[in-house]
């Protein structure tokens, strides 16, 4: 695979970008290949090499690139004299919530931020205000963005399970005592938890799947947590930034539960950077301006009209049926990269249009994913979208039997 000119642009951006890289996650060694353009569901990078995109920059992209309508969204909107965030309320933000309230039963109402990870932030002050509180509990192996609080679980790329005890550089060590970590899908050590620190718990903070490893919670475990919270007085918290994409009302409307506080990003953004964070009316109104105790929530640009448009778009595609088919897809595929692999020890597993790969040396069969036109995450993360159809179904297996022949033939 030619890769001279990524070599190039990771040198270039060398210089003034720390590893060249402003997003931790998108280096690998020796150096990341460079992207230049995306269509549908293929990526080109600098070198002229063609890609199937199963990333879909984790999960973001559940249209794939270009989408005619998320486009055409983006476009009329900048012509049409909104072209930058501006101080004061527009109806795009009233569309693009009343869409994610309408899909959503557990959300009465919304906030918007401008990631996933201040979504999150927000969502626990409000629930340490709502409570009066100012504990939370999250896995022991989970993610959930890059705020200081919730980045002591220590996951990474290097480090899928968590690393607890081990302070992430630049985090203060009094953050500790206010986080608590349970173990991921086990009820009983929840218990305990609460048991010890509910009367210090504003909420307890769930992923429905451990979206970086792909494990899917026990739908009695998160309903467990849901009446603990509430028998501690606390707040259950769902963090639908991944899960969104598996339901039209998130993995919480499928199974029936509703949370008291939802984050949710990526999908609702058709690709730009938007975060969002909403619930109950009787929570959800500490944050109403016109109370003279309300909870300040700020941000130059949340609800930017080009991100509202693009979200409105991506939701108007993303209807129950276009969730059904990728869901199937990811099914199928499932089913077929893993007997591909088997022997080789590459194994693949899924929950709707959501997979993960694990293998003997997962970096290595990254790179030859990488040389066989497949784009994936190092750690073995993969998604579907929209843009694919069963055509590019039969290509991926192709290149996924070849990628295994690979690290077959050099193990």
């Amino acid at each position: 695979m030619e890769d001279k000119k990524s070599r190039e642009l990771f040198e270039r951006l060398a210089k003034v970008m720390p590893g060249a890289s402003t997003r931790t996650v998108t280096h690998y060694d020796p150096f990341p290949i460079g992207l230049e353009r995306g269509e549908g569901c293929r990526v080109w990078d600098v070198d002229g090499n063609e890609y199937i995109d199963l990333l879909n920059n984790y999960t973001a992209l559940v249209h794939g690139h270009n989408h005619p309508a998320i486009v055409e969204a983006i476009v009329r909107t900048a012509n049409g004299g909104f072209a930058a965030a501006v101080p004061a309320p527009i109806a795009l933000q009233g569309e693009l919530a009343e869409r994610i309230c309408a899909r959503t039963p557990s959300v009465d109402s919304v906030r918007f931020t401008n990631s996933a990870t201040e979504a999150v932030m927000m969502a626990v002050r409000v629930a340490r205000a709502y409570t009066g509180k100012d504990d939370f509990i999250m896995p022991a192996n989970g993610y959930h963005g890059s705020w200081d609080q919730v980045v002591q679980a220590g996951t990474d790329e290097e480090h899928p399970e968590g690393a607890q005890g081990v302070m992430p550089a630049g985090i203060p060590r009094v953050l500790s005592e206010v986080v608590h970590f349970v173990r991921f899908n086990e009820l009983g050590h929840l218990e305990q938890l609460m048991a010890q620190h509910g009367g210090t718990t504003a909420a307890i903070v769930l992923e429905p799947i451990l979206g970086h490893i792909l494990e899917p919670g026990d739908p009695d475990f998160i309903r467990g947590a849901l009446r603990l919270a509430h028998k501690h007085d606390a707040l259950l918290i769902l963090d639908e930034t991944i899960t969104s994409r598996l339901c039209v009302g998130g993995w919480q409307t499928e199974q029936g539960i509703e949370a008291d506080l939802t984050t949710l990003g990526k999908t609702i953004g058709g690709g730009t950077p938007v975060g969002a964070f909403g619930g109950k009316e009787h929570v959800m109104r500490i944050l109403d301006p016109r109370a003279d105790d309300a909870l300040a929530a700020h941000g130059t640009m949340n609800g930017s009209p080009l991100c509202m448009a693009a979200g409105c778009a991506s939701l108007d595609l993303l209807s129950q049926t276009a969730i059904d088919r990728i869901n199937g897809m990811g099914d199928f595929l499932t089913s077929e990269l893993d007997v591909i692999g088997r022997e080789a020890g590459v194994r693949v597993h899924n929950y709707g249009s959501l997979l993960q790969v694990k293998a003997p040396d997962v970096l290595a069969f990254h790179r030859a994913c990488l040389e066989e036109g497949l784009y994936i995450a190092p750690r073995g993360s993969m998604n579907l979208s929209t843009a694919m159809d069963d055509e590019v179904l039969g290509e991926i297996a192709a290149a996924w039997a070849r990628a295994v022949d690979r690290v077959s033939a050099v193990s």
